[in-house]
């Protein structure tokens, strides 16, 4: 590795990460980075409702993102969603058009896919004659050191090959473990122990439903999507604290809450006579995290690391926001580093990390008061829904 001294590096390649970089090649296209990966593109990726006002951060970050997109679209790697159906404030079934949303329809979207177009993107920025000094590289993260100077990091390449770097600015974009922020010293608060247990479904039959489907039942809440390549979707929320939550770990007691709990969740997957995927790749049900957190603290401005996407703040899968909230936040933080970055005291002292906290602040005051708000709506009230009014 010819490189090793770097303006900013980047830990994590995901919607954040590569937001983050892309932006601040935008405002400050002489600055050197450094972003570091280590995806799985073939793994599925669970999360992959993207809200159409995303579009603008995509737009913003490189008109040809969004144009990737569009034709992804077309070409079915990823599906639109038209409506909106939930069991929610009644047990019948209610339904919003995408249409009447002022920022347009929502897709469906292969996340894996999405994110590699991501990777992608910020490789041909790397590849640019006049960004070579910047790089995407594959590799683990395995330590941090604070130095009189900046950063110092130790990564590991797929061959075991171990790596120094170094850099101004360090930006944790590791996901709702903040690997190198907990490293750092930083705690991850939990509001809750909100778990989703997910399957993804097949079928030969043509599944004519591309609603974004939400039913709660008494112990949780369910959510399916259909997906490209006819398949689906199917995620159980549930605390980790509840007897579902042992039962669902198991692809039989999986299909048994399915079945019993769920009436519209169930008709899909009975009607499309969808079947549980298996292979080497990955088995189901798969259990992850999905409760709303917050970094504490999110950064230190004197020590110059911040970070973003899920590893600053994690969202309820209820309020669809993980994805654009990580654009939005690639977007912002990318800017404050071009600003950083800038030999002008004005510019520095504009946009700095203070300012990046009072936005993250704000997003999550607002993100708290409007979780609290949809939960007090459900018509259940069980030790799951208690624990949420």
């Amino acid at each position: 590795m010819d490189q090793t001294d770097f303006d900013v590096i980047v830990v994590g390649g995901g919607i954040a990460g590569c937001a983050t970089t892309l932006s601040l090649m935008r405002s400050a296209p002489d600055a050197t980075f450094a972003l570091i990966d280590n995806a799985n593109p073939a793994r599925f990726k669970i999360g992959e409702s993207l809200p159409g006002e995303s579009r603008r951060f995509l737009h913003y970050l490189s008109p040809s993102i969004a144009e990737r997109l569009d034709q992804n679209i077309a070409k079915g790697v990823h599906t639109r969603s038209r409506v909106n159906a939930s069991v929610w404030q009644s047990r019948d079934l209610q339904e919003t058009p995408a249409s009447i949303d002022p920022s347009g329809e929502s897709w469906h979207i292969n996340r894996a896919s999405f994110e590699e177009d991501l990777r992608a993107y910020v490789r041909s920025v790397c590849n640019n004659g006049s960004t070579t000094s910047s790089k995407l590289i594959n590799a683990n993260f395995k330590s941090v050191l604070r130095n009189s100077d900046g950063w110092t990091l130790v990564v590991r390449s797929e061959s075991g090959e171990e790596h120094t770097l170094r850099a101004k600015w360090l930006i944790d974009a590791s996901g709702r473990k903040a690997t190198v922020a907990q490293k750092l010293g930083a705690k991850t608060v939990k509001a809750d122990s909100l778990i989703a247990f997910y399957t993804v479904f097949s079928s030969t039959d043509v599944d004519p439903d591309y609603r974004t489907l939400v039913e709660a039942t008494e112990t949780g809440w369910w959510y399916s999507s259909q997906l490209s390549d006819q398949k689906r979707v199917v995620v159980f929320h549930t605390d980790d604290c509840d007897a579902p939550a042992k039962v669902a770990r198991r692809l039989e007691g999986f299909m048994d809450l399915l079945h019993a709990d769920t009436v519209h969740v169930s008709k899909i997957i009975t009607d499309i006579d969808y079947r549980p995927m298996a292979g080497s790749n990955m088995s189901y049900p798969q259990c992850t995290a999905a409760g709303s957190s917050f970094l504490s603290p999110y950064g230190d401005k004197d020590s110059q690391w911040c970070a973003v996407g899920d590893a600053a703040i994690a969202f309820d899968p209820l309020s669809y926001q993980g994805m654009i909230t990580a654009l939005h936040m690639g977007c912002t933080v990318g800017i404050m580093l071009a600003r950083q970055l800038s030999p002008s005291t004005e510019l520095r002292e504009s946009f700095n990390f203070d300012s990046i906290k009072n936005i993250f602040d704000t997003v999550r005051d607002d993100y708290e008061q409007k979780k609290q708000l949809h939960y007090a709506r459900s018509i259940y009230d069980g030790e799951f829904w208690a624990r949420r009014k």
